[in-house]
This record gives structure tokens, C-alpha cells and sequence, in this order.
């Protein structure tokens, strides 16, 4: 009876092992989890900008590859450089991978140089990649500012540096920028750079980092 049995067991195992080799798809065929499904995606800039441009771009192609080829769509939240988009992805979308946030350059910046408003958790986010791949930045100035070069830039003082919206890439770049180049007393903040526009308050208007793609 023992022998019996256990021929049978091994008989039973060797038909399951033919099943997985030969036959994979009828083990582990499945309905894809997305398949049916809405992705969305939080964007915390207006409709329409080169960011905006960029991650249209590449919903096709994000469609393609995801097994079962779910729907995508945008939902716009600007708003503090992305934050307010940021903090509603934390704290109010469930867990369930049905939601994907483009936040911008600002979602680390932000949270490490502690921006008001920061609600979230840099830690407990998961990165899953970016539509950018690399930027050239060039540093412009006015001629009538004399800084022709870094020495004359360190050794100026009342520096103040145009950028873009605070929470912009380029407003932190902008920082850094006069961060690491030691420059006395400088401000970064939201100008628009024309010529023959000069500060009311007769500090020197110096430009903003700008970048090339």
C-alpha cells in the first residue's frame, strides 16, 4: 500500500513539473493588474508648460510598457513649486499605484532646505525616474554690473540674483549658485531681466541661471 502511494505521489509530481515546463502560460497566466485600470498623474505645474510638454510626451510610452496598458490621465495642482501637488500626493492618495506624482525639480529642494509648507516625507516617497535628462546652466549678467569674471562676482557686495517662481529649479539652482561661489550678501529672487531695467533701490540687478537643454 505504502509503494502504491508513493508511486502515485511521484507520479502526480511529475505531471505537474510537465505542466510548468512545457505549458507556463496556463500556470501563470493572469489578468494583468492595471489592465481596466486609470493611472493618475498629479503634475504641480500648469497645463501647458515645457514640463507639462515633456510628461505628455512620454504617456504613451509609459502606457505601452505597463502590463494591461491602463489609462492615463493629468490632473494639475501648481502651487508652491510643487509642494501643494507634493503634500496632496503624501497625505491624501492612497497607496494602491494608481497614482504617480511629477512634482519638478523642487520636491527634494523644498523638503531639504525646509520650505514653508513642507509636509512630506522625502523617505517614504519612491522615485521612479525623471523626464529630464541633463541641463547646461549658464550664468548671465548685465554689462553695466562690471562682474566679468567669479573674483569680481565674490568680491561684490548687494548681489542680487534673478530667478524663476521660488521653488522653481532654477530659483535653487540660483541659490546654490551664490551659495557656493561665496557671494557676499546676495539675494535670490523672482525678476524679469530686460535691458536698461534697473533696481529701484540702486542694488545691482545682476540676471538668473539659465539653463540649456
Amino acid at each position: 500500500m505504502k509503494l502504491k502511494k508513493h508511486r502515485l505521489k511521484l507520479l502526480v509530481q511529475s505531471v505537474l513539473s510537465a505542466v510548468i515546463l512545457f505549458f507556463p502560460s496556463l500556470v501563470l497566466s493572469q489578468t494583468p493588474f492595471y489592465q481596466g485600470k486609470t493611472i493618475t498623474v498629479v503634475q504641480g505645474t500648469e497645463a501647458g508648460g515645457s514640463s507639462d510638454v515633456m510628461t505628455r510626451a512620454m504617456l504613451p510610452y509609459l502606457k505601452k510598457h505597463i502590463p494591461g496598458q491602463p489609462t492615463i490621465v493629468s490632473e494639475y495642482m501648481p502651487g508652491g513649486g510643487g509642494i501643494k501637488a507634493a503634500n496632496h500626493v503624501y497625505k491624501n492618495v492612497r497607496p494602491d499605484g494608481l497614482t504617480i506624482g511629477r512634482i519638478g525639480g523642487g520636491l527634494v529642494a523644498n523638503a531639504v532646505l525646509g520650505e514653508k509648507g513642507v509636509l512630506y516625507d522625502l523617505n517614504k516617497l519612491i522615485y521612479l525616474g525623471s523626464p529630464h535628462s541633463t541641463y547646461h546652466w549658464v550664468f548671465i549678467t548685465r554689462q553695466e554690473a562690471g562682474l566679468k569674471n567669479l573674483d569680481a562676482l565674490r568680491s561684490a557686495t548687494g548681489v542680487r540674483i534673478g530667478a524663476q517662481a521660488v521653488g522653481h529649479s532654477n530659483y535653487f539652482v540660483g541659490r546654490l549658485f551664490a551659495y557656493l561661489n561665496g557671494v557676499q550678501g546676495s539675494q535670490v529672487r523672482r525678476w524679469i531681466f530686460r535691458n536698461g531695467t534697473r533696481s529701484g533701490i540702486g542694488q545691482r540687478r545682476i540676471g538668473w541661471p539659465h539653463q540649456q537643454s
